[in-house]
């Protein structure tokens, strides 16, 4: 394919901004036309069966502007070209009985380890695809392109591809130990899949399925008993790569295959409305979750629906900290760690493997789904949460990541060495910076939803427009917004009004607008002409988040912010913040006492200390300084204080 048709592929891909997928020709079709133009087939009719009400724009129509969000792509990016073809295809040469001389990665990716692979060929390639998209760097593409290459020639002729021999599924089959191999076979089939939907690559979309053939031969005689026996063993989301195959090819036996992949013990308790997610693992789990939400969407099933829409609120609202993360709710060393505990109770949950990323970034892909259905700003107001309380501030200067966030006062952030670690966290760290830009904006047939204030422009050519975000949130608490229209356009610019701003104001070219909000969107309907300029008010205060479960302890927000109370360097090394086995909690002051506070009623205990975004506070220790959780790196911290309020 040529950069051209490439550029129009990408370019006509409105489907793939809203469900993930874009919309193709018929499998049959793609295999007996390699040379396929896949520009012509995005426009072709699409296999889903339910609209979103609100959808956002592909990737390559939105772009970001310098500010946090760009900083932590780029650190991204640079991430992705440190990672060396031959490297990441070693054990899949090997595998497959070729040769390679590279040096080995290590970790997860390490030839000895049963997840070897889920990255190199899973995480990576959607990364890169995600990355392409959203910057346009055509030698990323061309690397990520090169690597599909090679791994066609390690896919085997009955189409099993894997960094492992495929015996791994005989013990599956049998129920001995074995670590989540189709776990691993997910991500490849996503990353593949990714590859043709962001960068035009049919050479992947025949591998991703030929990958679900040989699935859907292999679970073909299992019986429904025994299915369930196989997926007590993590399986990530399986279905949903599969429902996503089916919404490219339109081929019914994918769909059913997604089917197929169905968790009965997890599903049928959501079904019927009933919390269960107690000593379930929580990343296990949210997959199957969005699995579910693909499921609605390509077959009009409601179950699928209201299963995904129940798990939403379950986790969200019962089983999440202040900063909206969730996942390893126990010490490390616990025999079920990584489990959620009951709802609402979190009180005993403040440990150093409190949070697991990987699950930040499944909870952000389901929350998508849930406000295209809806277009209710509630869902914005959580993903806002994760996004600039877990997912940013998880990656380091160099752009290493995190597994863990730690909810322990006195312990500090933990991140993974360049070669050596590959957990999950990583791979899905390295997608979710590669995609910043896809949930900013969204639209109707009417108009634009702004859902996060974030410097960035998005271009809507079916209109003739393009919208620039000028900001420097949250360090200042506004945004400004340019228009630029090839003729006066109309449209309706929708501004969510966050849970955390009271006083929001809006004035178009310097006079107030009254705005009244619908379903937390100020809109602002009126016919744009070229340079008119919006600008947006929105006053941030503190706020107090206690924890479920405890009636004294409580965190410090200050507008969408979690603010952490730093409790210094004291004793941490490099070795203790950096290390590829996962987090090392070792030194002085891991076990430091939970600061305590003394306050009126509903007094703020937080105050300003001058500089944008920094705080302090008294504490019967003194006072303690505060800020950002997402501008913590290389010090000890707190999220929660014990307080107690005077009337």
């Amino acid at each position: 394919m040529n950069r051209v048709s490439r550029r129009r592929f990408v370019q006509s891909a409105t489907v793939l901004a809203s469900a993930g997928v874009l919309a193709g020709r018929g499998w049959r079709a793609l295999a007996q036309d390699p040379v396929v133009d896949a520009a012509r087939a995005a426009n072709h009719a699409g296999f889903e069966a339910v609209e979103w009400k609100v959808r956002s724009f592909p990737l390559n129509q939105v772009r970001l502007l310098y500010g946090p969000l760009r900083e932590a792509q780029e650190r991204d990016r640079v991430f992705l070209y440190m990672m060396p073809n031959d490297r990441l295809l070693h054990s899949f040469r090997l595998t497959a009985g070729l040769s390679s001389t590279a040096q080995p990665l290590g970790g997860w990716e390490a030839p000895d380890g049963e997840l070897r692979g889920h990255f190199a060929g899973g995480h990576y390639l959607s990364a890169c695809a995600l990355m392409y998209a959203s910057t346009g760097d055509e030698a990323l593409r061309q690397k990520a392109d090169e690597l599909v290459a090679e791994l066609r020639k390690c896919q085997r002729e009955d189409g099993y591809l894997g960094a492992y021999p495929a015996t791994f599924y005989n013990r599956l089959k049998a129920y001995k130990q074995v670590w989540a191999p189709f776990y691993t076979y997910h991500k490849i089939m996503a990353g593949l899949l990714d590859m043709y939907v962001y960068c035009g690559n049919t050479q992947a979309l025949v591998m991703c399925g030929r990958m679900a053939d040989w699935a859907a031969r292999w679970v073909a005689p299992l019986s429904d008993e025994e299915l369930a026996r196989v997926q007590l063993v993590e399986h990530g989301g399986m279905n949903e790569v599969c429902f996503n195959l089916y919404a490219v090819t339109g081929e019914k036996k994918y769909r059913d295959l997604g089917f197929r992949f169905e968790h009965k013990k997890f599903f049928d308790p959501l079904a019927a409305g009933d919390d269960k997610l107690a000593g379930h693992h929580s990343n296990t789990n949210i997959p199957k979750a969005i699995g579910a939400a693909r499921g609605y969407e390509v077959s009009n099933d409601a179950r699928y629906r209201t299963i995904a829409e129940n798990f939403w609120h379950e986790v969200a609202e019962h089983h999440a900290y202040c900063t909206g993360g969730t996942g390893a709710t126990v010490p490390l060393s616990s025999d079920d760690a990584e489990g959620w505990h009951k709802a609402d109770d979190l009180a005993d949950q403040l440990v150093p493997s409190a949070e697991e990323c990987c699950c930040s970034y499944n909870m952000m892909k389901l929350t998508r789904h849930m406000f295209g259905w809806t277009a209710d700003a509630m869902f914005m107001d959580y993903y806002e949460r994760l996004l600039w309380n877990v997912r940013l501030g998880t990656q380091d200067e160099h752009g290493m990541l995190m597994y863990y966030v730690s909810m322990q006062p006195g312990y500090w952030k933990t991140f993974g060495t360049a070669y050596d670690s590959f957990w999950c966290c990583t791979g899905t760290g390295a997608e979710e910076y590669a995609k910043l830009g896809d949930t900013l904006y969204f639209h109707d047939e009417s108009g634009i939803y702004v859902n996060q204030f974030a410097a960035s422009e998005v271009a809507w050519p079916e209109k003739g427009l393009r919208l620039t975000q000028h900001t420097e949130f949250p360090e200042i608490a506004s945004t400004t917004m340019s228009v630029e229209v090839a003729k006066p356009v109309q449209f309706a610019l929708r501004v969510r009004v966050p849970y955390w701003s009271s006083g929001m104001a809006i004035t178009v070219n310097g006079k107030p607008e009254k705005t009244t909000a619908v379903n937390g969107y100020a809109a602002v309907d009126r016919t744009w002409q070229l340079g008119d300029r919006v600008e947006v008010s929105l006053p941030m205060h503190f706020h107090a988040a206690p924890l479920p479960g405890s009636q004294r302890l409580e965190a410090m927000m200050y507008g969408p912010l979690v603010l952490a109370g730093l409790m210094g360097k004291d004793g941490l090394t490099t070795d203790m913040i950096y290390g590829s086995e996962g987090p090392s909690y070792t030194g002085k002051y891991t076990d430091a006492p939970m600061p305590r506070i003394e306050t009126g009623k509903t007094a703020a205990w937080v105050e300003k200390a001058g500089e944008p975004l920094r705080f302090k506070t008294a504490t019967e220790a003194g006072t303690m300084e505060l800020k950002p959780l997402y501008q913590v790196l290389n010090e000890r911290y707190t999220i929660y204080f014990e307080v107690d309020r005077k009337a």
